[in-house]
């Protein structure tokens, strides 16, 4: 159970025994004391694989912001870092354009995650309750969501790197590490690192706070330079530290994805029993309502050949009215060309007719 439950739990005991407490008393003065039956907990098991999940989504996920991923345009930075990083982990498809998230389903996700999801010998290995079924969530079901292999080299089995080495790769203007400082200066980091840690900061390692840099993300900037990083591991991991604390859900574009491709639409026409169709009055839910009809690869890739087909159609069309705007242009230069070699031949012509200008 998550640490936040026991705390909700002890919270509403102590609230429990102050309130009896004060019961007591009133009783006390009025004599007599009214005892009140307790309600049972009702929560939609539809959503919520058990109670403590369905408490952590009221208490906890549901009031928590959500950092969206970012879309790089590599051709923008094809020769900084950021493109030789992107190329080395051939990360095309990871740094794509987001597909549209659902806002319920990343929160009623965080909330199921269940503490044994990494135990291999747990039956819920690797896998979590969305919408009355189990769907897999494990680093190599985020590799497989974007078409990335499965590297050797992993900065997480990896010893942490000096400090002192970080600050050289990464910073200008500092040779150390702040002393008593656990973050730096972001506008310590090179003009090329810094480009680099836009991306990290929402893709990798997501968060709000981009003003400073702390000692993971240094390191994992360092890391990023030169070696190879695998992907499912690190947010596979991000996603079980963000879980256990505090921080602003993370990686909604990735979540909504696998739940969609693995239990069919969501918010729309589900298999799931019972599930709802999204309000029609949210634009993310009508959005996604709308755009997403089936979740499998065979028509995602459909509908992307579609696109393709129908921007080189709209391409064609545009040629051939910019073609049209210039033999338009051309027509009324030869006319307006015509027109003045008329109007000097009829000056010429009546010149021969006017009187001499007086003397």
């Amino acid at each position: 159970m998550f640490v936040v439950v026991s705390n909700v739990a002890r919270y509403n005991a102590e609230n429990k025994e102050t309130n009896a407490r004060c019961g007591t008393e009133l009783g006390k003065e009025k004599g007599s004391i009214k005892k009140t039956s307790k309600q049972p907990v009702t929560y939609d098991d539809t959503k919520f694989e058990t109670e403590g999940a369905w408490l952590v989504y009221k208490n906890v996920t549901s009031s928590r912001n959500i950092i969206p991923e970012r879309r790089v345009l590599i051709s923008d930075f094809a020769n900084e870092l950021l493109g030789h990083v992107i190329q080395r982990n051939k990360w095309e498809t990871f740094v794509a354009t987001p597909r549209v998230a659902y806002v319920e389903i990343v929160k009623e996700f965080y909330a199921n995650i269940h503490d044994n999801l990494d135990n291999p010998e747990h039956p819920q290995y690797q896998q979590v309750y969305m919408r009355g079924q189990y769907i897999p969530f494990s680093p190599l079901a985020i590799l497989w969501y974007y078409e990335l292999d499965n590297t050797e080299t992993d900065i997480l089995q990896a010893p942490n790197t000096n400090l002192q080495e970080v600050v050289t790769s990464i910073c200008q203007g500092i040779d150390h590490w702040p002393d008593g400082s656990s973050t730096l200066n972001y506008n310590c980091l090179l003009p090329q690192v810094r480009t680099l840690d836009k991306m990290v900061s929402a893709n990798i390692l997501p968060t709000t706070h981009t003003s400073t840099v702390n000692m993971e993300r240094a390191r994992l900037l360092h890391w990023l330079q030169t070696k190879p990083l695998n992907i499912g591991n690190y947010i596979f991991a991000n996603v079980l530290h963000i879980r256990n604390n505090r921080r602003c859900l993370a990686f909604p574009s990735l979540i909504t994805g696998l739940c969609e491709i693995s239990q069919g639409p969501i918010g729309g026409q589900s298999n799931v029993p019972g599930q709802p169709e999204p309000a029609r009055d949210d634009p993310m839910a009508e959005d996604l309502y709308q755009s997403v009809t089936e979740p499998t690869l065979a028509s995602i890739s459909h509908k992307l050949h579609q696109w393709r087909t129908s921007n080189v159609e709209i391409k064609a069309h545009i040629r051939e009215i910019r073609e049209a705007q210039v033999q338009e242009v051309e027509s009324r230069r030869r006319e307006h060309d015509a027109l003045s070699t008329q109007m000097t031949q009829l000056l010429g012509y009546f010149s021969l007719y006017l009187p001499p200008p007086p003397q």
